[in-house]
């Protein structure tokens, strides 16, 4: 569900954030949407928040959009109500008041939905409700026990008044208000046996409703972050202008420029190699990001994209959480690869995607620990992108960062630019050696000299 996935995905919470809710049940829904691994399903929901996108940005639709929007926001989460209403108990009148004026919310709701011809949205009609909570048909928001549901209670009330507005004693009216009270009673029970089979009615309603809000929710975000509806394909995940939200804002807010990036990824393994800071991490997460929004019914973060359903997004970045939880970034690492063995024998399909494999350890034992993951996700033909700085020498297929470009205009790279001066573009490469451009980051970062000049001293050895 998305709770896991917003404390999984890097930029997930971002997004779901940056989506305007205008419901608690809608809220309450989205939190409990589930990852969708089949292409119909995938497929589906993509084609919803298309209609959904087509009707937002529609200039005729902005009276009708608006309207429906409002009511939307009026919307409150009957789902405790309908539940105890379910087990065909009495209602009291807050309850029957929460029931009637959802009602008349629904009805009104779906009178918008009709207008904007939302096809995919199923809200059943609710008047029965509506006409045994409103027996006046003032088609107000208010419920009180009114005196058309018994003609008893009304002259009951009618000499109630009589007997206050003529000063009686208290010792007389009291018999008069109990009796109309117990029919008042017996009225509310007679209201719940009406509504009880209306009970699916009801919650289906509510979770229609909930579900409009979430779809015009991520409409209206598409504009605004620049994503796209991805095709949702069998043999190979390919992204163009891929970039990560959270992160290109961030940049912005520092007017800089996020660096989009195509790349290709085949049911096979793929090696990723490049200098330090040269956006091999912030690769993966665009990756792991756009997967998950595409599987949880978002366009993505892309130009264009076509996407390979998974059952399970596998991620290990070492960033620091599992310390938190006690464990090492290595021991932690370990248990990923486990879980990635694990779901290859269990059939399971999943994208796998690693960054910097056993870096925490010695080279030597980080290399050969590198080079037996890749042989068992080549053996297995396993969709995943492996960062390295290792030198492997195994036949797989390989990207290089392009990296550091020519200085041509003779600019000074300081801290506050060197990122203007990376090519973060992929090429495909078949080099063994990984990129050797540590040295000058470090004199690039100002690095003092004495150090880099010793370092050079034994890196010729």
């Amino acid at each position: 569900m998305i709770k896991q996935a917003i404390q999984q995905i890097s930029g997930f919470k971002y997004i779901i954030d940056s989506l305007n809710i205008l419901s608690s049940i809608g809220r309450k829904q989205l939190l409990s949407l589930p990852f969708l691994t089949e292409k119909e399903d995938v497929e589906r929901a993509l084609a919803e928040t298309e209609t959904a996108c087509k009707i937002v940005n529609a200039r005729e639709n902005e009276k009708p959009l608006s309207m429906l929007l409002t009511k939307l926001m009026q919307l409150r989460d009957i789902s405790g109500t309908i539940q105890v209403l379910s087990t065909e108990n009495v209602l009291n009148d807050i309850e029957l008041f929460e029931i009637k004026h959802f009602a008349l919310l629904a009805k009104s709701i779906r009178e918008y939905v009709t207008e904007l011809k939302i096809t995919f949205i199923d809200i059943p009609s609710l008047t029965t409700v509506i006409d045994t909570l409103d027996p006046e048909k003032k088609r107000i928001p208010h419920f009180y026990i009114y005196d058309k549901y018994s003609s008893v209670l009304a002259s009951l009330r009618t000499q109630l008044n009589r007997m206050t507005a003529n000063k009686s004693d208290e010792k007389d009216i009291e018999p008069i208000r109990f009796q109309a009270q117990r029919i008042e009673d017996e009225v509310r029970k007679n209201i719940a046996q009406q509504l009880f089979p209306h009970v699916q009615a009801l919650s289906q309603a509510l979770q229609e409703v909930a579900r409009l809000d979430i779809v015009l929710a991520k409409a209206i975000k598409i504009k605004e972050l620049g994503l796209c509806k991805p095709t949702i394909g069998d043999n190979e995940t390919s992204y163009k202008g891929l970039f990560h939200p959270e992160i290109k804002n961030a940049l912005q807010q520092q007017n800089k420029e996020f660096q989009p990036v195509d790349i290709s990824i085949p049911m096979q393994p793929t090696v990723i190699t490049g200098a330090n800071m040269a956006g091999k991490s912030v690769l993966l997460k665009s990756v792991a990001l756009a997967q998950t929004m595409a599987q949880f019914g978002f366009y993505v973060a892309a130009q264009s994209a076509t996407i390979v359903p998974v059952e399970q997004i596998v991620t290990s970045a070492g960033d620091g959480e599992d310390e938190l939880q006690g464990l090492s970034s290595f021991a932690a690492e370990m248990l990923r690869l486990n879980t990635t063995i694990d779901n290859t024998y269990k059939g399971i399909r999943q994208l796998v995607l690693i960054d910097e494999l056993a870096r925490t350890t010695n080279p030597a034992e980080g290399k050969a620990i590198v080079c037996g993951m890749l042989d068992f996700l080549i053996q297995h033909n396993i969709q995943s992108l492996i960062t390295t700085h290792y030198s492997i020498d195994i036949p797989c297929r390989k990207l290089r960062v392009k990296g550091f470009t020519e200085n041509r205009n003779n600019e000074t790279i300081t801290i506050s630019n060197i990122n203007s001066f990376i090519d973060y573009s992929l090429e495909e490469t078949t080099e063994k050696e990984v990129p050797h451009e540590a040295l000058k980051i470090a004199e690039i970062l100002g690095v003092d000299k004495d150090i880099l000049e010793r370092t050079k001293k034994y890196l010729k050895k």
